[in-house]
């Protein structure tokens, strides 16, 4: 139980970190502009994250093959963001923010489709409502005059 409850509160911290990168990607690209928002905060992040790696890496012994996957991960990463750097030039920030978290929809069809992942009903539930608030904070507005 105590190892589910770190997951979920890393999970929220997450959350909670994207949602602040949001709303500060707006502030930044009304000051630098949305591609050079993007292409900056890459550079800070490489430097960040080997500031990080250098004391706390893993001694885990990997074929060079495996690195594929970061380099998936990296190619997927950037569309997403530079897609959502365009995106918040056509809308408020809110908006593309709301589209983006149907992300955990795709993950999950991902899941099951390619790992055979099985969902309980309560899951599928709260897919349904997740899905359900998406769709009626992200989009009612712009239906209810």
């Amino acid at each position: 139980m105590h190892d589910k409850m770190a997951g979920y509160a890393f999970a929220f911290v997450s959350a909670i970190g994207l949602g602040v990168t949001n709303f500060l990607f707006t502030r930044s690209a009304k000051a630098l502009g949305s591609v050079n928002t993007t292409f900056y905060y890459y550079v800070f992040a490489l430097v960040i994250g080997m500031v990080c790696w250098l004391p706390f890496s893993e001694n885990k012994q990997f074929s060079i093959s495996e690195l594929k996957w970061p380099i998936f991960i990296a190619i997927a990463m950037f569309i997403s963001n530079l897609t959502y750097s365009y995106a918040v030039r056509y809308f408020d920030t809110s908006t593309p923010a709301i589209i983006r978290a149907v992300s955990f929809f795709i993950t999950g069809l991902i899941a099951i489709s390619f790992n055979r992942e099985h969902l309980s009903l309560k899951d599928w539930l709260a897919f349904l409502l997740v899905s359900s608030g998406i769709l009626l904070f992200g989009y009612g507005r712009h239906f209810v005059k």
